[in-house]
């Protein structure tokens, strides 16, 4: 893919069937064009961490390359959301599916839409298991954007 950036995205669900809003968000993900999943982590099912009286999760975390700028991936993720009935509830609430970009090559943004990295990177536990199942640590990752 011609002037394609490596991308880390995560993927969340507490809602309904669980496997089959990941499965069916990955299955969406994979027919972007000017996106190629590369690598996929396994998927690990945890406690709500921001608020926590809800349902546990399901999270995995891919790997990808894509041409797409970051604000027009953040669009189509958003699109994928919608498309497959993520109910918008509240902040840190439920949710049937939730699609974040957790870095975008060495790309630093912070705008009312998107910060880069995710500010969670280093933080969950959850996004440190899963990175390191793709042989990645939050560290590497922003020393990488530097």
């Amino acid at each position: 893919m011609t002037g394609s950036v490596r991308v880390l995205l995560s993927l969340g669900s507490n809602q309904g069937d669980r496997e089959s809003y990941l499965a069916r968000a990955r299955d969406r993900l994979a027919a972007l064009p000017d996106f190629e999943i590369a690598r996929m982590s396994f998927v690990l099912e945890n406690p709500a961490i921001l608020h926590e009286d809800q349902p546990d999760f399901l999270n995995q975390v891919l790997e990808a390359q894509t041409s797409l700028e970051a604000h027009e991936l953040l669009g189509k993720l958003k699109d994928i959301e919608q498309r497959l009935g993520r109910v918008h509830r509240f902040r840190f609430g439920p949710r049937e599916i939730d699609l974040d970009i957790l870095t975008y090559g060495r790309q630093r943004m912070q705008t009312a839409e998107l910060t880069l990295p995710h500010p969670g990177l280093s933080e969950r536990v959850y996004l440190r298991t899963l990175l390191a199942d793709l042989g990645l640590t939050p560290e590497q990752l922003l020393e990488e954007g530097r």
